[in-house]
């Protein structure tokens, strides 16, 4: 299961960028608390020094998941869930640390603890959709992700969602599909290597009578 995880990862870490968006929003977000509260004395400073060890915590935890070290990962988001035990990205990771060591029930009872938590919480559908596609379940995997895009607000996951959805499409033998979900994919990041290579390779698959559907629909789109 740690091979699966590297590779989508492109060798160590989980979507570490989108990640650090994430968590550079809360950062900005705590500071605009502690900057509107910090007349009020040493005791507010403490409250926002409390909520910022939790984050601190977190972002240890995950250095750890990446790093391929899954029992001090799971050791370290149970620390980060002693110090807010509704922080739903701690069992989101936990969630992650089961999944990779194959433990399937754990992973599902953590991830619909962080779903709980904070429905809104993107990573915690997409991990689902992850789940459902390693059983097979295409259908349900394409639920989830389908349900991550409504919730993307921010679209700090989006260009990750719509690839994973593309990937599932042609898992499910949806090859048109495929196509239209990888173009989606290039529209929101056009150096998206991977999926340019995959409108391709679909389109040499699928062969002329494809072609010349896209070109009587006015959509025989040139890869940017």
């Amino acid at each position: 299961m740690g091979g699966r995880y590297a590779d989508r990862s492109q060798g160590i870490g989980y979507r570490e960028y989108d990640m650090r968006r994430y968590m550079i929003g809360k950062g900005i977000l705590l500071f605009a608390v502690v900057l509107l509260f910090s007349h009020c004395g040493s005791k507010t400073m403490t409250v926002s020094s409390s909520l910022n060890t939790s984050e601190a915590a977190y972002t240890k935890a995950r250095r750890l998941l990446a790093s391929g070290s899954y029992a001090a990962a799971g050791t370290a988001f149970r620390q980060v869930l002693q110090i807010n035990p509704n922080y739903a990205p701690a069992y989101e990771g936990l969630s992650r640390v089961a999944f990779e060591q194959g433990q399937t029930n754990q992973a599902i009872r953590h991830i619909l603890m962080a779903k709980l938590k904070d429905a809104a919480y993107v990573p915690a559908w997409m991990l689902t959709a992850e789940i459902y596609r390693s059983a097979k379940q295409y259908t349900f995997a394409v639920t989830e992700y389908r349900e991550a895009l409504t919730r993307d607000t921010d679209q700090l996951w989006v260009v990750d969602i719509y690839y994973d959805l593309a990937q599932t499409y042609e898992q499910m033998k949806d090859l048109e599909e495929a196509h239209e979900t990888y173009m989606q994919v290039i529209m929101l990041d056009p150096l998206h290597l991977e999926a340019r290579a995959s409108v391709s390779r679909i389109r040499e698959t699928l062969g002329t009578p494809f072609l010349m559907k896209l070109r009587f629909e006015n959509r025989e789109e040139v890869l940017p």
